[in-house]
Parts: C-alpha cells; structure tokens; sequence
C-alpha cells in the first residue's frame, strides 16, 4: 500500500503543477502572433502619417527608420518600453524592445491606420567576474526564438497606450 501511495501523491502533485502552470506566459514554445492596433483617422495618409511622426519624434524621441511604399508605411528605431525587474531577473533586468511598425491606407474613404511590433526582442546585460575582473556580455533574444522569456502584457500595454496617443494627435 505505502508503495502505491508513495508513486500516487508525486504523479498526482506533478499534474496539479502543470495545470497550475499551462497559463504562465514562461511555458509558451511557440510564439503567439500578437494582433496588430488598428484605429481610423480623418485625415488621409499622407497627412495622417506627417501628424504621426511629429508626435513619435517629439513626445517619443522616436525617428523613422525606414519606410515602405512610397511613404505608406514607417519603421522606427528601436523603442525601449519596458524593463521587468522581478524575481529572478538580471541586474539591470530584461529590457524590452521593438520597432513600430505604422501603415497608412485608405479604406472605405476614411485613413485606417495599422500598428505593429516589428523586431520584438528582450535585451539583458550580464556580468561575470573572473580573477576579480568584471566582464559583461549583452544578450538580445528575439520572441520568434524565445517565446517564453516574453510577458505580452507588457506589449499589449504599451502599444495601447500610444495608439490612443496617436489617435488622440490625429483628432486634435
């Protein structure tokens, strides 16, 4: 009896534990397509998009990388919006980046304007002493290869929040 009770209770506690765990956002091996912004504006692209790039550069310090289609769709540098400092973490924690990714198209007679991350990575510093010398090594880890290391949320979060300052800069 003690026998079966003693291969019972681990199984039973290693299931519990993968249950409890299945939702962390640590566990995903496979990247999960993050959904793009998308919001209308009055103005047409060309105009809706010389608004846009005045506000990443001035209330973002944000500058256009490169661009597409005749102007239609904008890259920017890479954007530095959050850093996740918990437990376990490196000093200086996982700092996260991404590029935006900004298209302007005409559809239904109105501007549809479409924000996307582009380039999503996490970039950490660590460092090592050896014979009392401090050494560093910087890591970038893109989500394509690293899914796990990545809490959306914090993505999620802050697209939102400068889409509406984007939107809010279009209606003005």
């Amino acid at each position: 009896m003690n026998t079966v009770l003693s291969r019972i209770i681990p199984a039973v506690l290693m299931t519990l534990l993968c249950l409890a765990l299945s939702g962390c956002y640590h566990m995903r091996a496979e990247p999960e397509p993050i959904t793009p912004l998308v919001f209308t504006v009055n103005q047409g692209p060309i105009e809706a998009l010389r608004i846009i790039r005045k506000v990443l550069a001035d209330d973002r310090q944000l500058r256009i990388l490169h661009e597409q289609e005749q102007g239609t769709i904008l890259i920017t540098a890479p954007w530095h919006f959050a850093t996740d400092t918990g437990f376990g973490q490196p000093a200086g924690g996982r700092r996260y980046y991404t590029q935006l990714l900004i298209e302007a198209r005409v559809v239904n007679s109105r501007t549809r304007v479409t924000l996307s991350p582009h380039h999503y990575e996490i970039r950490s510093t660590y460092a090592y002493g050896q014979n009392g010398l401090v050494e560093t090594l910087n890591k970038h880890y893109p989500y394509e290869e690293y899914p796990g290391m990545f809490n959306n949320n914090l993505l999620s979060t802050a697209l939102g929040n400068i889409a509406g300052t984007l939107q809010k800069a279009c209606r003005d």
